[in-house]
């Protein structure tokens, strides 16, 4: 029999296991010993390699592992004594990792301020548990883009539900903002993109609930609203919407997502919508242009030769004279015409060589305001050279006109060089350059000549003409949607800003009024009736899913074999560039394919690198 001794006997405290997440380009999460008690999102501080780092809890691991040949490191510490985000958000982001193939750690970086996820303290806060429910989807298409606003403001006034306002654009949702009601702004937030301290605390308010809703851009998505109740996507068929930079998110679908997770309501507005969703929803055109709308035969304008470049600049006298009418009224125009520069390239008229960027391998651009070539795309500049550098010959023109050339034309027209303006998004400090224009078109009136850009001059002031000087240029780009986003785009400049009654908009185009453009006089569901029987019979999206594929060229080759085999449709047109792509049909393809790529994002890759996936759907 022992001797006692006097001391409590130690209860050894049964460890568990969890599963955590963390900013990581790893599909699956890490797997650590901890406490029991510990929640789906909290964040906890644990061992990744030889440091430290934070990461977020996704529940129990309850999968049978042998801890004795596995050695499994201990959670360091907890951050959180309950969960930090609510739970419909990271089911949310676990989803949308899923479906967009670039694994929740990749979406943690863009979802949470760095503050959160360097594991800054918060408040603790109560959350609605997840539960399985679906949320309503409605539409608005309503024209013009005012009256559609004053429906969003109505659903903001009379219902107090935590609610997400996004838009494509900065200056699109601050119009939005500045037309709330005082007393209504003192229950939001304008939401932009910023890495202040003062918005890390905005981001700590909402998520105590303190906020009620939130006016932004795509960003706001991710917002941590305590019982989410309603997400509204204006101009949902933006493109601007699928992100630029990996990860590549589309935000609306992640709006969807987020409301079938959380039973939000989900309403989908905009002038035109994308081909997803007409293909489900089928919505109808209520309007047409009528008489505002005039289509030119660019063949029969007049041909303007300018100075260097061999082809002329079509425009019509319509577009002259209406021109003439609206700048001696002090009314606004603008000619848009989507080259920028002076010349879209140069060449010489004697050999054909055309100067091209030695990092993209693209033709220069020639920009006469900063006399020299300029790469479309890196921006890298060099000098227009008088001689060819090939042959010698003193022949090197520009091959066609870009908006540079039009402003020569503008100036000649209305006599008054002080009236004419170039704006476009490649203009330096452009956002105080639109300011200073805006400023003097207020004064006298005048001609803007810009890129499709241009078109935010609509929000700020009333535009009496808008003239496409070239729209067939935006067909002929080589993408599958070329159509739609030309369409698109001339007809939001029917519809976009103040007072679009008193606007006039002329379309020069080869063959006007025939092929797409049918859809601009009859409305977009005319369009889209026969663009998606186009693209069914071609198994374009949204029939299909076109999957981007994109990593270094040995991973691309490793990669594009194991798709290969597992007999996917593959397109490589270019084998020496670091891009393919995989034709998918239908979902569970889709979830197939997810299997094959998932081993490429282990974190025992880290050092071979990970390749990058994009979905195309619209």
């Amino acid at each position: 029999m022992g001797r006692n001794t006097g001391q409590i006997p130690q209860c050894k405290v049964m460890e568990v296991l969890y599963d955590v997440i963390l900013p990581s380009p790893w599909w699956h999460p890490l797997t650590y010993k901890g406490l029991p008690g510990l929640e789906k999102g909290q964040r906890v501080s644990i061992p990744v390699g030889n440091g430290q780092r934070i990461g977020i809890v996704l529940g129990k691991n309850d999968s049978n592992l042998c801890l004795e040949k596995i050695e499994i490191k201990e959670i360091y510490n907890t951050i959180d004594k309950s969960p930090s985000v609510p739970e419909e958000l990271l089911d949310s982001i676990i989803r949308a990792g899923k479906f967009f193939c670039c694994g929740p750690g990749e979406l943690l970086k863009v979802a949470f301020p760095p503050q959160f996820l360097k594991g800054e303290k918060v408040k603790e806060t109560c959350f609605e548990k997840a539960r399985p429910r679906s949320g309503n989807v409605n539409f608005c298409y309503e024209l013009p883009e005012e009256k559609r606003k004053r429906l969003y403001y109505e659903k903001l006034q009379c219902e107090n539900l935590y609610s997400i306002v996004i838009f494509p654009e900065r200056r699109k949702a601050e119009l939005f903002w500045e037309g709330l009601p005082e007393e209504l702004k003192e229950k939001g937030i304008l939401w932009l993109t910023s890495t202040s301290k003062k918005k890390w605390e905005k981001w700590e308010q909402i998520r105590q609930g303190k906020i009620e809703f939130a006016v932004g851009t795509g960003p706001a998505v991710f917002l941590p609203f305590p019982d989410i109740k309603r997400i509204i996507v204006d101009d949902e068929s933006n493109p601007v919407y699928m992100s630029a930079r990996y990860p590549y998110v589309h935000i609306r679908t992640f709006a969807g997502i987020r409301s079938q997770t959380s039973g939000a309501e989900l309403i989908l507005g905009g002038t035109f919508p994308s081909s997803r969703v007409y293909k489900f929803a089928k919505p109808v055109c209520s309007q047409n242009p009528s008489d505002r709308l005039i289509m030119v035969d660019k063949k029969r304008a007049r041909m303007f030769t300018i100075q260097g470049v061999t082809s002329p600049l079509a425009i019509s006298d319509v577009i002259l004279r209406k021109t003439q009418e609206v700048v001696n009224g002090m009314g606004v125009t603008l000619w848009i015409l989507d080259r920028l520069g002076y010349a879209n390239a140069i060449l010489c008229s004697e050999c054909d060589y055309k100067p091209l960027c030695k990092r993209c391998n693209t033709p220069l651009r020639w920009e006469e305001s900063k006399s020299a070539l300029v790469c479309p795309f890196c921006k890298e500049k060099e000098e227009k050279p008088i001689y060819c550098p090939r042959c010698g010959a003193p022949m090197m023109m520009g091959e066609r006109p870009g908006v540079e050339a039009s402003v020569e034309i503008a100036k000649s027209l209305i006599g008054f060089p002080e009236k004419i303006h170039l704006w476009h998004g490649g203009v330096e400090k452009e956002k105080s350059s639109l300011k200073k224009i805006i400023s003097n078109l207020k004064k006298s009136g005048g001609i803007v000549a810009g890129s499709r850009k241009v078109l935010a001059i609509c929000d700020e002031i009333t535009v009496s003409l808008i003239c496409w000087l070239d729209v067939d240029t935006e067909t002929a780009r080589p993408v599958y949607d070329a159509r739609f986003r030309a369409i698109k785009m001339v007809w939001d400049s029917l519809w976009c800003g103040r007072n679009v009654d008193e606007r006039t908009v002329i379309l020069q185009s080869k063959r006007p009024g025939v092929g797409w453009q049918k859809g601009l006089k009859a409305g977009w569901d005319v369009f889209w009736k026969s663009e998606l029987e186009e693209r069914m019979d071609l198994e374009l999206p949204p029939w299909i899913y076109l999957v981007e594929a994109s990593g270094k060229i040995s991973l691309k080759k490793e990669l594009l074999d194991v798709v290969r085999k597992q007999r996917f449709e593959c397109m490589d047109p270019e084998p020496e560039s670091r891009m393919f792509w995989i034709k998918i049909d239908k979902e569970s393809a889709l979830e197939k394919l997810r299997q094959v790529l998932e081993p490429f994002f282990h974190v025992s890759r880290s050092r071979k690198g990970y390749p990058q996936i994009r979905i195309w759907m619209d």
